[in-house]
């Protein structure tokens, strides 16, 4: 049977901060979907000083940011968008979600949200621009009824594979906030079970480190040698994570939405450890395949590293599958 293209034709002017490769994953699978798009950076500054002045204060750059969006709509004054889809919109002023509705009156413009509302300085009053609102923050959506949940996704790289196992426990992602503190503590216990561990703690930059030296929890002994200042590509990090046992997820104290690792995880259906409680009131949560840890006090159960995976059904996993998300964030299907 021939595939369904359900953005067969459709043009979509797709704007998203890079973030180890995920938005040309997205690019791609809209393609694959029949869709023409147009794929930019969100963020008009790319540099790891220019992000961490932009988590600050996004207004520092509204004029460069205004001279970038007005490139964009000059390269595509001739296209006629059916979506605008832009991720986060940390960077994207009012008055340039102003010009895009004027230049693309016929779009339907859609946001989402993969982080909490709190973390995204100025969202709240962006949020009138768009036509579509989706965050993957279930708290966020329950307080703010402009808001329409829907969790992240997983790619084909987190599908199920068999592979020998060279770690029991493995952590993959970007340091902040307590997530060294958490590590740490955790590692060791596994490594007093007799534990195999594995860590990729990816640092923006050299000077982050040395910053969180001094004001990160539980920083102070680190050695810059435990860190990467060098991302690694998404075929990487599958297939260290699928040689691990079970994975270690650690979300923003400020967010309760799941994080990206957790719905690769359901993907890829391997167990894993969270700190997010939050994660109990979704439809594929089983204590046999997620623990739940507190971060403040974080221990290893060594039961949990004897257990096997239990499958979940296959119509819940894949309503997070990463076609599935397009069709929601767009809002071209119904919510599963």
């Amino acid at each position: 049977m021939e595939e369904t293209k359900p953005l067969l034709n459709k043009k979509i002017l797709f704007l998203s901060p890079a973030f180890f490769g995920y938005e040309k994953k997205i690019k791609n699978e809209m393609e694959k979907m029949g869709a023409e798009v147009k794929l930019y950076d969100e963020r008009s500054v790319s540099s790891s000083f220019s992000r961490a002045l932009l988590k600050l204060s996004p207004s520092l750059f509204s004029f460069r940011t205004k001279k970038y969006y007005q490139h964009i709509i000059k390269d595509n004054q001739d296209t006629a968008f059916d979506f605008i889809l832009i991720v986060r919109c940390d960077m994207v002023t009012e008055s340039v979600l102003a010009l895009l509705k004027k230049q693309y009156p016929n779009a339907k413009l859609c946001l989402h949200l993969w982080d909490s509302l709190d973390n995204i300085k100025g969202i709240r009053k962006k949020i009138k621009f768009f036509d579509y609102v989706t965050s993957f923050d279930r708290v966020d959506c329950l307080k703010n009824d402009s808001l329409i949940f829907r969790p992240l996704f997983f790619t084909d790289d987190f599908s199920p594979k068999t592979t020998n196992k060279k770690y029991d426990l493995c952590f993959c992602g970007t340091i902040h906030s307590d997530r060294y503190y958490i590590i740490k503590r955790l590692f060791n216990d596994a490594e007093k079970e007799g534990l195999k561990t594995y860590s990729f703690a990816y640092l923006q930059g050299k000077f982050i480190y040395f910053y969180y030296k001094f004001f990160a929890k539980g920083f102070m002994k680190s050695k810059k040698e435990e860190f990467s200042f060098e991302k690694k590509s998404l075929s990487e990090i599958s297939a260290i994570e699928n040689s691990s046992n079970v994975i270690l997820d650690i979300q923003h104290p400020r967010q309760t939405g799941l994080t990206m690792r957790t719905i690769e995880m359901v993907g890829a259906k391997k167990k894993f450890i969270t700190t997010n409680q939050e994660v109990k009131e979704y439809d594929f949560y089983n204590p046999n395949n997620i623990a739940i840890i507190d971060r403040n006090n974080p221990e290893i159960v060594s039961n949990f590293f004897k257990t096997e995976y239990i499958d979940i059904d296959e119509g819940i996993r894949q309503k997070y599958c990463l076609k599935q998300w397009i069709s929601d964030v767009l809002g071209i299907g119904e919510q599963k």
